[in-house]
């Protein structure tokens, strides 16, 4: 009877998670709310003047490593990268799991710099992460990010399609790197 409770109550906290907007594999926010708060940061980015920036981010060649290491140790980068977001944002960020391995940082209160170096931080954290497949080889794992500062316009889906053309501007680039949206791009 012990462990049908205990399961049930673990079943009750995962289904709570889910429906709170955590994303149960990896803890961030999952992209039910980023609307809410990019409108709400948003309009608190124009009331006050502060900036506002957006960072888009993808596991480099993850699609590959799910398909050659499996999916438990896909699983296992993805909280791995995960806690790398953790660790280097404030508390005033929000992290979501957008979609498969695609993630959106919003930083709050973040001037361009301090969005680079956040950035940079994040990138190079994951470059250092060492992994071991099953068979004991070790699993690069890389990052590209787009960077997008608020710019006044009022829809967040902008901002984070701006953000996402930095994304795919780093990838192209080479991946393993930072690329900050610029009009001149």
């Amino acid at each position: 009877v012990s462990q049908i409770i205990t399961l049930l109550r673990e079943l009750f906290e995962e289904v709570s998670r889910h429906e709170v907007g955590m994303d149960v594999l990896t803890k961030l926010l999952n992209r039910r709310f980023l609307p809410t708060i990019f409108k709400r940061e948003i309009a608190h980015a124009n009331r006050t003047g502060t900036p506002l920036s957006v960072l888009i981010i993808d596991v480099d060649k993850f699609k590959e490593i799910n398909d050659t290491w499996g999916h438990n140790t896909g699983d296992e980068i993805l909280r791995k990268v995960s806690q790398a977001f953790y660790d280097n944002v404030r508390s005033s960020d929000y992290v979501f799991r957008y979609g498969g391995d695609e993630f959106i940082i919003v930083l709050t209160e973040a001037s361009e710099n301090e969005t680079l170096r956040t950035a940079e931080r994040i990138r190079s954290r994951v470059e250092k992460t060492k992994l071991k497949a099953a068979n004991g080889e070790d699993i690069a794992l890389s990052l590209s990010i787009g960077a997008a500062m608020f710019n006044g316009h009022p829809d967040y889906e902008r901002l984070i399609q701006i953000a996402d053309e930095a994304l795919y501007i780093a990838k192209r680039r080479g991946r393993n790197r930072v690329e900050l949206w610029k009009a001149s791009l």
